[in-house]
């Protein structure tokens, strides 16, 4: 190993079992008497201890992200990292897109195997796939440090969590549209296993449900998270509707995908806000920038950052690790994509 500490890929390539193998085997879980053997025989050649028996990495945190090219992740890295520099902390920083691992197993393991004195999970580990296998990995990170999980509350699991209620993001968006007199919204983006966006579509029709508004069975677009996402959305919904019954305004997943509904609108011959208004999510930093400047709802993932870290450092520091949850409100930044200007126009006529 010329001086370095064997992983859990090193023993299951030497004992040629996978690495969920290896796991199971080191937290107590069902695998064959032959495959235990062989990962107890290379863990012994290897000198590979678990990460419970390694001393802790004192003074640093975990931070699991999604993908740090999204502008929303990297806001909020960049206030977790300001808090725990603030707390006397180092921040271990896991892209968890560039791993594998049903339940995000992979990205568990390697958390375990650094061996921080805490970790915040938020994207797509704690919003995709089952909540049992969500459960499960958080459960396993609990048996050695406090967790702080940023998502959608998932019923039984653990640790500390925090939500930036997508549920108000969404109704505050409907709301605003109706009041500036729209009867005919849509939904962009997206993905079709992800918590997050079922939370987002529930209360994206039960608030036009509210309003008494008709709901739209094509009311829906769940094409990706990214610019093309928005260009792809935008396509399928000028191909599903007449030209007398298109949608009036568009509600995107996230700024990313705001901003390539944008551009197909453009690109199409539709005028922002004039034919079709725009709100996204996330106020990420180029949203004022746009023509028009987009309206969005503030997340606030900068400071979703900061608050992730101290709770974590606390209960790191022998504060409460209570299983409880708790919601940061959102913000509705008015800007001209929505066409408010134009309706305050009309109305000083």
């Amino acid at each position: 190993m010329q001086g370095k500490a064997p992983t859990i890929y090193d023993v299951a390539k030497l004992a040629g079992v996978s690495i969920a193998t290896v796991s199971r085997t080191t937290s107590g879980g069902v695998v064959s008497a032959a495959s235990r053997r062989k990962v107890e025989e290379a863990m012994a050649a290897l000198g590979y201890r678990h990460a419970a028996d390694r001393p802790r990495h004192r003074g640093a945190l975990a931070l699991a992200v999604t993908d740090l090219s999204n502008p929303y992740y990297t806001a909020l890295a960049d206030g977790a990292a300001a808090e725990a520099a603030r707390a006397g902390y180092a921040l271990q920083i896991y892209a968890s897109d560039h791993l594998e691992g049903e339940g995000g197993e992979e990205l568990t393991q390697r958390i375990l195997a650094h061996a921080p004195e805490g970790a915040v999970l938020v994207g797509s580990m704690v919003e995709d796939g089952e909540p049992e296998l969500l459960s499960r990995s958080v459960d396993r990170l609990l048996r050695e440090m406090p967790v702080v999980t940023l998502c959608p509350r998932v019923e039984g699991m653990g640790g500390i969590n925090i939500t930036s209620d997508p549920s108000t993001a969404t109704r505050k968006s409907v709301a605003h549209l109706v009041r500036l007199g729209h009867r005919r919204i849509v939904l962009i983006g997206g993905g079709p296993n992800e918590r997050f966006r079922s939370v987002r579509r529930d209360s994206f029709y039960e608030e036009l449900e509210r309003l008494g508004l008709p709901l739209q069975s094509r009311g829906l677009f769940s094409t990706g998270f990214t610019p093309q996402s928005g260009e792809v959305g935008v396509a399928r919904l000028l191909a599903a509707y007449a030209p007398d019954e298109r949608p009036t305004a568009v509600i995107a997943f996230n700024d990313m995908v705001a901003l390539g509904v944008l551009c197909q609108l453009q690109r199409e011959g539709l005028r922002v806000p004039e034919d079709v208004a725009l709100v996204g999510c996330d106020n990420l930093f180029f949203a004022p920038y746009l023509n028009p400047p987009l309206t969005t709802v503030d997340l606030h993932a900068y400071e979703h950052g900061q608050a992730a870290v101290s709770e974590l450092v606390s209960a790191v520091n022998g504060g409460s690790t209570f299983h409880y949850s708790r919601t940061r409100e959102s913000s509705l930044i008015v800007r001209e994509s929505c066409g408010a200007s134009l309706v305050r126009a009309e109305r000083e006529v």
